[in-house]
């Protein structure tokens, strides 16, 4: 194999591996032979660069590997890929300077992804202030966005997912709560009115384990 095979070889390793882990095989260490063959040399070089840029301004390289990841698996190669990347990471390195440098990384996905959808930036910080458990913050900032992007006004966005956090929504719960005022506001339903509506039927115990 020449040299500069070696070498490709060696950035994938770089681009899709975690930066630290533990000691195994060798072949666990290589990227998928799918991935080699699909990643020319140059994609290789301009994702690294801009893997290595983002890091620098703050964005954990896991979530740009694992956009990487996701392209690549959907056939999305080159420059295609390329631009992707690029515009995520500008996302999240807006989102990182937007919202500080101290949240975890699926939180800052989840802020990059509403700022995307359109969410302003006042919005996505005073939710990130209201909500300072992780566990509130990422999932909410998801199904914000959602809504906002569906129409709903972003101060009762805001309300509507509050309250139903606050009403013991997590995870997939809360996701479905919002495709279902997208599905209202589809069917020619009032946004806000159809979050009203939503966070009234699905009313449950507040989840007493949820800190402050």
């Amino acid at each position: 194999m020449s040299d500069q095979r070696w070498r490709v070889l060696g950035i994938l390793a770089v681009l899709l591996l975690a930066g630290a882990v533990p000691a195994r095989a060798q072949e666990d260490r290589r990227p998928a032979p799918r991935l080699e063959s699909r990643l020319a040399p140059e994609t290789v070089e301009r994702l690294r660069a801009i893997t290595e840029r983002a890091e620098r301004a703050g964005v954990p390289p896991e979530l740009l590997r694992r956009k990487v990841s996701e392209g690549v698996s959907k056939g999305v190669t080159g420059t295609r890929l390329e631009r992707a990347i690029e515009a995520y990471a500008r996302r999240l390195e807006a989102a990182r300077e937007l919202a500080g440098h101290d949240l975890p990384p699926d939180v800052l996905a989840a802020a990059a992804e509403a700022a995307e959808r359109g969410l302003p930036p006042d919005r996505i910080r005073a939710f990130l202030g209201a909500n300072p458990n992780p566990l509130r913050a990422g999932v909410g900032l998801r199904a914000l966005g959602e809504l906002y992007e569906a129409g709903v006004p972003g101060g009762e966005a805001a309300r509507g997912v509050n309250a139903a956090l606050d009403r013991g929504m997590r995870g997939e719960r809360l996701l479905a709560l919002s495709a279902a005022v997208r599905r209202r506001v589809a069917a020619g339903e009032d946004p806000a009115a159809a979050l009203r509506a939503e966070v009234d039927v699905r009313r449950g115990p507040v989840d007493a384990r949820r800190p402050d």
